[in-house]
């Protein structure tokens, strides 16, 4: 069973897809390298709600998927990361919305108050789809993703993020979606024009947790991982 298992994940990774029956597993290049599972694919070991201790009932483990379906709150990782890179795909309802944060602290009452958002969108039909920098794959709010990036509603997009000291670089399906410097004047400046300047803590860390937005929609997340990047 083991090298039948084995053979199907290569397999997969020949063709360039997840199934579920290699979803969540690390190749063994991978942990070469470095990289750590977020998720086991069986439970959410390791993640919590944004200032709370559990996990809500809203997100569940569905098909080998990270689901939310309604009033299941952000989530965080137990953890705090500096350096890393991010690897994790996603997969969002119709007229769906949710987003992945980075550098969350828990002081704010909002997690949005200090994380920096890469966007989940339904771009096509959800209303925010048709201001540019609420498309799937930005820095909510700051910068506009470059068109056609992301794929069809209830399509898997695969994430990268790379962030080293204030440098945030956003991939989404292999395609550039941001690159900036949170301490860089052009930011400050992005900010100030933003509802974020209402916020001080808002990008106010250079480490933090990762969370995983609850906007109300269905989302599924599988394959996430993460390699910490060591100075």
């Amino acid at each position: 069973m083991k090298k039948q298992l084995h053979l199907a994940c290569v397999v997969c990774g020949v063709l360039g897809f997840a199934s579920a029956a290699c979803a969540n597993e690390l190749t063994d290049k991978e942990k070469a390298e470095g990289w750590v599972s977020l998720f086991d694919g069986k439970t959410l070991e390791g993640w919590r709600n944004y200032k709370g201790e559990g996990v809500r009932e809203g997100w569940q483990v569905v098909d080998g998927t990270m689901q939310h379906t309604k009033k299941g709150g952000d989530l965080i990782t137990n953890k705090k990361y500096q350096d890393f890179e991010l690897k994790l795909e996603w997969k969002i309802s119709e007229r769906g919305n949710s987003g992945i944060f980075l550098s969350v602290i828990e002081e704010p009452a909002k997690i949005y108050f200090s994380g920096i958002e890469m966007q989940i969108l339904d771009d096509e039909s959800h209303p925010d789809g048709k201001f540019v920098k609420h498309r799937s794959g930005g820095c909510y709010g700051l910068y506009q993703p470059p068109a056609g990036a992301v794929a069809a509603v209830g399509s898997w997009n695969k994430v990268r993020v790379l962030k080293q000291g204030d440098h945030y670089q956003f991939f989404l399906n292999g395609v550039k979606t941001a690159d900036f410097k949170t301490e860089s004047e052009a930011f400050k400046t992005l900010v100030k024009k933003s509802k974020f300047k209402k916020w001080p803590e808002f990008a106010s860390s250079l480490k933090g947790h990762i969370g995983l937005q609850d906007h109300g929609d269905v989302v599924n997340f599988r394959n996430l991982k993460i390699r910490e990047i060591k100075k």
